[in-house]
C-alpha cells in the first residue's frame, strides 16, 4: 500500500469545523458527553474508538439525522440547525453500509439526493462535470450509463466519494471505508481521497483497522464511552498508546488466543467430498474435527468464500458430498443447514444478519421461534430469560434488550447476529467476515466467546479477509487461490508472509514446474 505523506497544519488557520459541548442521551443512556471536537482545513482526521463509544453518534448528529440534546456546531463559523438535514454541500457522509442503488446507472447514483435537481432531470445538463469527478478519483474506465450493480466494491465506493463530491462537500465523512475490500482496492480508495485532500477538502477517516488510520490520517482522536479522550498528531501516537486510550486498558498480547490451539479431538464433525460450486470452486475435500477453529482465506473472487456459503446452505446447487458427524446431509437451503445443525453468520450485519427495526431481544430470539412459543404464542418470559442469557455472553447491554438494533454501533450490531446464531445451539457455526466493522476491543471480546465455544465442543468455520485475524483466531488454515485450495496448515506453522503468498500468487513456482 502507499504511504500517505500526513499534511502539516497550518496553525493560523481557523477550524472548518467545531463542536462545542455535544451530549446526547437516550432515555438514561449517555451516549455522548459533552464533547469538544474540531476539523481544521484541509487534513484527513482519525476518529478512533471501541463499538459504542460515541463515533456513529456524533456522525449522526454532524449529518443531521439525530438531534443533540446540548451542544453547538458550526461550519465555517455558521451554526448547524438541530436535527435538521446538514446540506451536503457541508458536510456528505459515505457510510459503511453502501446506499448505490444497484439497477440505477453511475449517473443516477452520483445524482441521487441532489436536491438541486428540482422536478425533472435533465441528465444532460450533469454528464461533462460528472465525467470530469469521476475521471479525477480513478474512475475514467467507468460508463456513466453503465447499471451500477456491474461495478466492483471498491468501484461502488468510489461513486459514493463522487457522490459528495458533486454537491462540492467541505468535508467528507468516510464510515469504515475499507471493511470489504481486498489491498489492491484500498489502494485505489485511499489514492482518491488523498487526492481530495489535495484539493482542499477535509476528510474524517472512521476505522478498526489501525495500521490504516496511521497511514492515512494527520491527526487522531480517540472517543471512549462517549467522550472525547485525546486528540492529537498522529505520529504523535505509538500504537499502544492509541489502543490504550481507545480502551482504558492494555489488551492481550497479539495472537494470545490462537498461541495454545485446541488439541485434535479426532472426531470429525464436518467433512465434504468431492465438493464444489460451478464457476466459484473446484471439488474440495474439506475435514473440521470437533471443537476445531478453521479459517478458509483468500482474495475477493478467489471462491474462499462461496465454499462457506455452499456449507451453510447458501448455494442451492452444488456437486459432492456434505457430512455431519459421518452422516450424509442435504444442505441446498439455510433451512436445511439449520436442520444439520449448522448456524451462519453473515459479512453484511444489516442487510442479512439483525433485523434493524427490531428490538434486539427479539433478534436474538428470532432464529428460536420454534422454541420460545406454545400454542401460537410467545412466551415473553421465557424468550426475555434466553435474550438476557445469551446478550450476557456476548457483552451486549441488558439494559438496551428493548431498543432497535438500528441503535446500536456496527460492532454491537455484529454481537447481536452472533447470538443469534449461537441461540440455535449448533454444532458448526459458520461465519463470514466475523469481524468486519469491529473494534479491537469488542474484537477481542467475540475472538474469545468464539474459543469458548469451541471448548466446550462446537466447530467453527469462518471465512476472512484479514489475513491477522487467522492468527489470532484459527487453530488451522485453508488458503484458496482461483476456487483452488493451495495449501491446508496448522496456523502456527503458516506465517503471514505465507497466507500472502499463497492467496495472491497461488502454489509456488516449484510446485507449478513439478506438475508441468
Amino acid at each position: 500500500m502507499t504511504k500517505i505523506i500526513p499534511q502539516r497544519q497550518d496553525p493560523t488557520l481557523a477550524p472548518v469545523l467545531n463542536v462545542r459541548g455535544l451530549r446526547k442521551t437516550y432515555g438514561g443512556v449517555v451516549a455522548l458527553k459533552n464533547v469538544d471536537f474540531d476539523l481544521m482545513p484541509g487534513e484527513i482526521h482519525g476518529l478512533c474508538g471501541e463499538n459504542g463509544a460515541g463515533k456513529s453518534t456524533l456522525v449522526k448528529i454532524l449529518g443531521g439525522l439525530v438531534a443533540p440534546t446540548e451542544g453547538e456546531i458550526t461550519v465555517d463559523g455558521v451554526a448547524l440547525k438541530a436535527g435538521r438535514r446538514t446540506d451536503p454541500r457541508l458536510i456528505s457522509i459515505v457510510h459503511q453500509e453502501l446506499s448505490i442503488v444497484p439497477d440505477l446507472s453511475v449517473l443516477d447514483n452520483v445524482l441521487m439526493g441532489d436536491q438541486s435537481i428540482g422536478e425533472f432531470l435533465f441528465r444532460r445538463r450533469y454528464r461533462a462535470a460528472i465525467r470530469r469527478q469521476l475521471d479525477d478519483i480513478g474512475l475514467s474506465h467507468v460508463d456513466l450509463d453503465q447499471p451500477a450493480r456491474e461495478l466492483g466494491l471498491a468501484e461502488q465506493q468510489l461513486i459514493e466519494i463522487a457522490r459528495g463530491v458533486s454537491r462540492g462537500a467541505r468535508i467528507l465523512i468516510l464510515d469504515e471505508p475499507t471493511a470489504t475490500l481486498s489491498d489492491n482496492e484500498i489502494h485505489r480508495v485511499f489514492t482518491a481521497v488523498r487526492w481530495l485532500r489535495d484539493q482542499g477538502s477535509t476528510i474524517v477517516f472512521i476505522s478498526h483497522r489501525l495500521p490504516e488510520v496511521f497511514e492515512f490520517t494527520d491527526r487522531i482522536t480517540v472517543f471512549r464511552n462517549g467522550e472525547r479522550i485525546v486528540t492529537k498528531a498522529t505520529a504523535a501516537f505509538t500504537t499502544d498508546e492509541l489502543v490504550q486510550s481507545m480502551i482504558g486498558r492494555e489488551v492481550a498480547s497479539r495472537h494470545a488466543l490462537a498461541e495454545s490451539p485446541a488439541a485434535s479431538s479426532g472426531e470429525v464433525r464436518l467433512a465434504t467430498k468431492a465438493f464444489s460450486v460451478a464457476g466459484r470452486f473446484d471439488p474440495i475435500d474439506l475435514a473440521l474435527e470437533k471443537g476445531e477453529v478453521l479459517a478458509v482465506v483468500g482474495q475477493l473472487g478467489s471462491g474462499a468464500d462461496a465454499v462457506i456459503e455452499a456449507i451453510a446452505g447458501l448455494r442451492k446447487i452444488y456437486l459432492g458430498k456434505i457430512e455431519v458427524d459421518g452422516r450424509l446431509v442435504e444442505v441446498r437451503s439455510v433451512a436445511d443447514a439449520m436442520n444439520a445443525r449448522i448456524a451462519y453468520v453473515s459479512e453484511d450485519r444489516a442487510g442479512k444478519g439483525v433485523f434493524l427495526d427490531a428490538p434486539i431481544e427479539i433478534n436474538i430470539t428470532s432464529s428460536i421461534l420454534d422454541r420460545v412459543t406454545k400454542l401460537g404464542f410467545i412466551r415473553t418470559g421465557l424468550a426475555k430469560a434466553k435474550a438476557r442469557e445469551l446478550a450476557g455472553r456476548f457483552q451486549i447491554d441488558i439494559r438496551r434488550l428493548p431498543h432497535e438494533v438500528s441503535t446500536l454501533s456496527g460492532g454491537n450490531q455484529q454481537k447481536v447476529s452472533l447470538a443469534k446464531a449461537v441461540a440455535l445451539e449448533p454444532k458448526i457455526l459458520v461465519l463470514n467476515e466475523p469481524t468486519r466493522g469491529v473494534d479491537i476491543g469488542a474484537r477481542t471480546e467475540i475472538y474469545r466467546q468464539l474459543r469458548e465455544l469451541a471448548s466446550s465442543g462446537m466447530s467453527i468455520l469462518f471465512f476472512t479477509t484479514d489475513i491477522e485475524e487467522v492468527h489470532e483466531l484459527a487453530d488451522r488454515v485453508i488458503t484458496v487461490f482461483r476456487g483452488a485450495i493451495v495449501s491446508d496448515r496448522a496456523t502456527a506453522g503458516a506465517s503471514i508472509d505465507d497466507v500472502l503468498t499463497d492467496i495472491l500468487h497461488g502454489p509456488r513456482a516449484e510446485a507449478n514446474e513439478e506438475a508441468a
